[in-house]
């Protein structure tokens, strides 16, 4: 795992309470898919709360949670009873200070601007019980940043999901080199309880892992629809019909293995010299840019690369949810 130490460990993992209270901070998309999973799939927890700076956030995220409970119940890991009765576990604060009594886990979910994360650890670290794992969901920034200046930097962690929170299974965990042996323990077990695959990086890297492949892999499409060589539907269709289910079955290293290694040795002398190789100075890329600045952010907005129509949006999302719902049950 790297160097891990514990810096101020209040108590073994194992001797540590078991955690029946939670809060989370941020009620948007992903905070409240985070908060509403860990009110309907752990079934030792008593309450699970939510804040969010934005008035009225909260509340309606704790409205959209019967979507959460629909959507878990048709994918077969949650009966309908037990999603009846976890329901009401899930209630909004309305200060931070007050979603934080008693909670023996944190998860941050704010928006994804450094300076606003800290101010919220800050306050995180001032309200919460010493005890209490602070994991944040940042999909980038590194915990060792995140905890600077803390009284307790010792249980910041990064507990980072993928959209939706729900019903992705993997959770990249991501120590800093503070954090307490406690911290990690405590937050794969939340995690593994929740029916999550909580998955341990050795170090921090910028993007962790699968935002690194996911770019790399974009990087390489926009490259290709640049030359001529191919659409964005194109690009989409190859995809999902060929290495697409292959990776999702096997993921990228096993593929090499079945595919064998000199087979792969020859494609990286092939292919490896043609590979988009875009620096740093060309990012973001110019298509995105010109997207965003004629107010076609994607689906949300209704348009990206594709125009998203509400019955086209509903389509995709349905097929989405169907096919993370499988991985769901496997995981």
């Amino acid at each position: 795992m790297g160097t891990v130490s514990a810096t101020s460990e209040p108590a073994a993992a194992s001797k540590l309470p078991p955690v029946t209270r939670i809060a989370v901070a941020g009620a948007g998309f992903m905070g409240g898919g985070i908060a509403a999973e860990l009110a309907l799939r752990l079934s030792h927890v008593e309450a699970v709360t939510l804040w969010d700076a934005t008035s009225g956030a909260a509340s309606r995220a704790v409205e959209r949670a019967r979507q959460v409970a629909d959507v878990l119940s048709s994918a077969g890991v949650l009966a309908r009873g037990d999603a009846d009765a976890r329901l009401p576990r899930l209630r909004a604060a309305a200060t931070l200070e007050e979603a934080l009594e008693g909670a023996q886990y944190v998860a941050e979910a704010v928006p994804e601007d450094l300076d606003v994360k800290r101010q919220v650890f800050r306050r995180l670290d001032a309200a919460a019980s010493p005890d209490a794992v602070l994991a944040s969901n940042t999909s980038g920034f590194d915990p060792a940043d995140l905890s600077a200046g803390l009284m307790h930097p010792e249980r910041v962690v990064v507990a980072h999901y993928f959209g939706p929170a729900y019903l992705i299974p993997a959770v990249e965990v991501v120590p800093h080199a503070g954090t307490a042996p406690w911290a990690v323990a405590r937050t794969e077990a939340v995690l593994r309880a929740a029916g999550k695959r909580p998955i341990l990086l050795g170090k921090f890297v910028p993007g962790f892992v699968a935002n690194r492949l996911q770019q790399a892999l974009f990087r390489e499409a926009l490259w290709l629809v640049r030359q001529g060589i191919a659409t964005p539907e194109a690009i989409d269709e190859i995809v999902r019909y060929s290495f697409g289910p292959r990776l999702a079955a096997l993921g990228p290293i096993t593929v090499a293995d079945f595919a064998g290694l000199d087979v792969y040795a020859s494609l990286a002398q092939n292919v490896w010299p043609s590979l988009s190789t875009e620096a740093a100075a060309g990012a973001p890329p110019q298509e995105i840019v010109t997207h965003i600045g004629g107010g076609r952010a994607g689906a949300k907005t209704g348009a990206g690369f594709y125009d998203w129509p509400d019955e086209r949006r509903n389509t995709t999302t349905a097929r989405r949810d169907a096919a993370l719902s499988r991985a769901l049950q496997e995981g």
